[in-house]
């Protein structure tokens, strides 16, 4: 059985629902024949959720059994070394995924020492390693001169998690070195391994100020897309909002990846959402629905 994973084997592996097997004891996902689903297929798009929506349940454990009573397929960490195995075991325990980890570095910084160890506990998932890359030195975002050291970051990442998993992303993050979409793409072309690429992120596209249409930037990051992120809020303000408050088109939005042949993961930013977890979720969850069937139905 060929267990590597790639971009392309990730985002169907995951789409698809792959048949589940077990190494080491642990449920994975078989990678290889995974067949890309078509997009009228109900298991696109699966849909997670940012840890940073979870802020009102304190425990682990209440956590994921939220998400799963909602209907959620998984959860984005906060990458935490010592908070990972108790989140990995809650995880496998409800049957969901950790769908991406996430971490800030420098590109002037030293390799985080505890990431070789947190990547072997994730070998073999179907998650990623994400990365809203900063710079002291790079003071404009998304300056081409820190793109040889983004890409050293990049690759020894990459190295670590070699074939068998996690996946490695670039997130966008507005003022950041890595604050657009084009960012990762740029440096997934130069470091050209399967197993690197980057995030389209709906509110940080939303916050930079665009020179390109957003047909045109999602169809030029398709070949190298991750993941996607959405939220609602408003297109004159800085707000999050739950997705079925506020302004945002997000049925065209999902139109736009579907027409570019996006069926991958979608993540749910909730960053400065505010309220009991139990209630947004639910009410995002909900209206989620309602915008995929609305986004795939036949027009």
């Amino acid at each position: 059985m060929d267990t590597r994973i790639s971009r392309r084997g990730f985002v169907r592996g995951v789409v698809s629902g792959a048949a589940a097997v077990t190494v080491l004891g642990k449920p994975v996902l078989a990678m290889a024949g995974a067949a890309a689903p078509k997009p009228t297929d109900k298991a696109i798009w699966p849909f997670y959720v940012f840890d940073n929506g979870l802020r009102t349940v304190p425990t682990i454990e209440g956590k994921i059994k939220l998400l799963k009573d909602l209907g959620y397929v998984g959860i984005e960490y906060h990458l935490n070394h010592k908070g990972l195995p108790g989140m990995l075991e809650a995880l496998d325990r409800h049957g969901l995924t950790l769908n991406a980890v996430y971490a800030v570095p420098f590109v002037e910084d030293p390799p985080d020492p505890g990431l070789p160890e947190s990547v072997k506990r994730m070998k073999g998932r179907a998650t990623r390693i994400e990365l809203a890359i900063r710079s002291r030195t790079f003071k404009k975002p998304s300056d081409p001169a820190g793109d040889q050291k983004g890409a050293d970051l990049l690759k020894h990442v990459s190295d670590l998690c070699a074939d068998t998993g996690p996946v490695v992303s670039v997130y966008p993050h507005t003022g950041f070195w890595t604050e657009k979409v084009e960012d990762g793409v740029r440096l997934a072309r130069r470091i050209g391994r399967s197993n690197v690429g980057t995030n389209f992120n709906l509110v940080h596209w939303h916050w930079v100020k665009q020179s390109r249409p957003l047909g045109q930037v999602l169809k030029e990051a398709a070949p190298h897309l991750m993941s996607v992120t959405i939220n609602n809020g408003t297109t004159k303000g800085r707000k999050i909002s739950p997705l079925d408050e506020g302004d945002y088109d997000l049925v065209g939005f999902m139109k736009l990846l579907k027409k570019v042949g996006y069926t991958g993961q979608v993540g749910l930013q909730c960053w400065s959402v505010k309220g009991a977890s139990e209630v947004h979720l639910a009410r995002s969850i909900e209206r989620w629905r309602e915008i995929v069937k609305e986004a795939l139905a036949q027009r």
